[in-house]
């Protein structure tokens, strides 16, 4: 594939943003709906049941089962084949096309997936990190602005103030509480991904 090719192919990446979670006949009706029969049959007989199988397997290893010999396979080539001699069949170049067309929109999807978490986890660190800046600055601020006679009104800011932080202190806490979610949000499917082989 060209890289004009590759280029319009990330401009129009039509896939649907929830592509990764269809599994089995949900995948398979997305796949005739948008590529047909001949690709929704193939993929099901192959037991390619998701975006993220497809997306670990190649061209030439869905095509390889049309070197096998079965009544089943001879189905699948009526649909994916046209005959050219005495029991020789060729491939439909549309088919694979339309195979190489979809694993590739599938991976610049998944790219596009994981840049955007990237982002937002850096954001969201980001936001932790000025987070705590400012309730350092504002720590720092009520203990300069406190007067010194304090001990004659004992009563006077010491609420507001205390109130204050006790709401920041929640806030921090909430967001490392989220944080901690998500780093082992992360972990976990890190270890599940690499065990499955996904």
């Amino acid at each position: 594939m060209s890289s004009s090719t590759l280029s319009r192919n990330i401009n129009r990446n039509y896939l649907p943003d929830d592509i990764f979670i269809y599994n089995n006949e949900r995948f398979y009706d997305y796949i005739k709906q948008s590529y047909g029969d001949d690709l929704a049959g193939l993929l099901s007989f192959q037991a390619i049941r998701n975006g993220l199988h497809l997306v670990e397997t190649s061209y030439d290893d869905i095509l390889s089962i049309f070197q096998q010999e079965s009544e089943e396979i001879n189905k699948l080539r009526q649909l994916c084949c046209f005959k050219i001699s005495n029991d020789k069949y060729e491939i439909k170049l549309g088919v694979k096309l339309a195979i190489n067309s979809l694993i590739n929109l599938l991976k610049i999807k998944q790219e596009e997936q994981n840049k955007r978490k990237r982002r937002a986890s850096t954001k969201y660190t980001s936001s932790n990190v000025d987070t705590l800046k400012s309730v350092d600055q504002i720590r720092s601020q009520n203990e300069m602005t406190v007067p010194p006679t304090i001990a004659a009104s004992p009563v006077s800011d010491a609420p507001s103030t205390q109130s204050a932080l006790q709401l920041i202190q929640n806030r921090l806490n909430d967001i490392g509480h989220i944080t901690d979610i998500e780093q082992r949000i992360n972990k976990w499917w890190s270890a599940y991904k690499n065990n499955n082989d996904l």
